[in-house]
């Protein structure tokens, strides 16, 4: 019998040193466990500020694209404006030589009035 109180105290020794280690672990391991919990606190708030700038920056980019298709436009009618000037300028040309000839036809008109008018007298 004193072998089974042997044995039963060996297991409560064994309990408690069980106990005292277990608890001297934790009481080791918190420092590292808050450690690590501040740190995936402060990776976490990096992630959202992450997060936050690159919805800004998305929104500036939208922004930017809007106002490069608006100068983008403005710019392509200047330039068709341009390539149009040559055709305007070549019709301008054209009409110049009609009003020549117009005014061509009213000086002979205005030569043959005035020649009746001076035969009369």
């Amino acid at each position: 019998m004193i072998i089974v109180y042997i044995s039963i105290a060996v297991i409560v020794a064994s309990l408690a040193y069980l106990g005292f280690v277990a608890f001297k672990a934790y009481k080791d391991a918190k420092p590292t466990i808050d450690s690590l919990q501040e740190t995936a606190t402060r990776v976490q708030a990096k992630t959202d500020a992450i997060k936050e700038e690159t919805d800004l920056l998305k929104f500036k980019q939208q922004k930017l694209m809007t106002d490069f298709d608006k100068k983008k436009k403005a710019v392509n009618t200047v330039v068709f404006s341009v390539k149009q000037t040559p055709v305007e300028f070549k019709n301008a040309l054209v009409a110049k030589p009609v009003a020549a000839l117009e005014r061509r036809y009213k000086a002979r008109q205005w030569n043959r009035n005035r020649k009746r008018a001076v035969q009369p007298q």
